[in-house]
């Protein structure tokens, strides 16, 4: 028989929804140009494969906000780092939030399964090496792609790594990043550079130096507990959409072990989470008047329930979320 799941205990609409995201995302009212490291904290990380999109999707957020300041954050201040995280693809993320990152990521590790191995023609002991190797050759020493491929084949003593580590973005690459053995530094003209997390931000993040670290369905489900606060009234679909999960069962996991309370709150016949302490503020929420420009591969664009006619006509679904995982810029009415 089929189980029988307890009411929610309240209900909402996606406009009450969308309204409390618009205000927690500092896009009703934007931030102060000093709250750059707070809001990408806030946002559990801006998406960052086109590091132009990036920085828009911040100053659409900061008042004020200059070019250099989000340059400064990442190179000078090291207040902030970009590394593949979120469902394998390149994020801007705090320090603090690379740290619990580094930890959950061992619920998703693509390398231990056999598609992915026989697709890079690896084993799981070869990529293990790999993984050490990397963390051993970087340090604060930015490294271009091709220094650090270079020197990872010599180590290896494998020189067809070297054409291999040039290729495929993050492919390679991703495995050492998730374990916490690798970011991007400053960029060196047009060349992409990578540091050690570690040694660059002056604090254990790899998961090799923390043996205390704790468990990473505990990590998780904090930073679970952390996005709902900016993604009120999310699915478990959407969450797991948002983590990357493709384990059956795993989000459930998770979401039994938040530190924080949530409840169970109906939109427009959709069961989603809301943290209690935000449940008066939905139900306060009214409509945001006004327009917005967002940027491609925005956060609020991003985690939007799909194919949602009410949000977004199904029609012009696909003209927003397109093919390779290109999400389109949007004038937010």
């Amino acid at each position: 028989m089929p189980v029988r799941l307890p009411p929610p205990a309240a209900s909402a609409t996606w406009s009450q929804v969308l309204a409390l995201r618009l205000a927690r995302q500092h896009l009703a009212e934007r931030a102060a140009p000093d709250q750059l490291v707070a809001l990408v904290g806030a946002m559990v990380g801006l998406h960052g494969q086109v590091m132009s999109a990036a920085e828009l999707q911040a100053a659409a957020r900061i008042d004020g906000l200059r070019p250099d300041d989000f340059r400064d954050a990442l190179a000078d201040r090291r207040s902030l780092v970009k590394a593949w995280s979120l469902r394998g693809t390149l994020h801007v993320l705090t320090p603090e939030d690379l740290a619990e990152f580094v930890v959950a990521a061992a619920t998703r590790e693509r390398w231990h399964e056999e598609p992915w191995l026989r697709s890079v023609e690896m084993d799981r002991e070869q990529v293990e090496r790999l993984i050490r190797t990397v963390g051993d050759t970087l340090t604060d020493r930015p490294m271009t792609r091709a220094e650090l491929a270079d020197a990872v084949a010599q180590r290896m003593a494998d020189p067809t790594l070297a054409t291999r580590l040039r290729t495929g973005w993050g492919t390679f690459l991703g495995a050492p990043a998730q374990r916490g053995e690798l970011i991007f530094g400053p960029n060196r003209g047009r060349n992409v550079t990578f540091v050690h997390p570690s040694a660059w931000l002056g604090r254990p993040i790899a998961l090799a130096e923390r043996p205390d670290a704790g468990r990473p369905i505990d990590a998780l489900a904090s930073l679970i507990a952390r996005y709902l606060r900016s993604f009120p009234g999310s699915s478990r679909d959407m969450i797991g959409r948002w983590w990357g999960a493709a384990r059956a069962g795993l989000i459930s996991e998770a979401l039994e072990r938040l530190p924080t309370d949530t409840v169970e709150v109906q939109v427009d016949g959709v069961r989603t989470r809301v943290r209690s302490e935000d449940l008066e503020d939905l139900r306060a929420s009214t409509p945001f008047r006004g327009l917005r420009l967002l940027p491609g591969f925005d956060p609020f664009t991003n985690e939007l329930p799909r194919r949602v006619d009410s949000i977004l006509p199904t029609a012009h679904h696909d003209d927003v979320y397109r093919t390779a995982g290109w999400v389109t810029p949007l004038v937010l009415v």
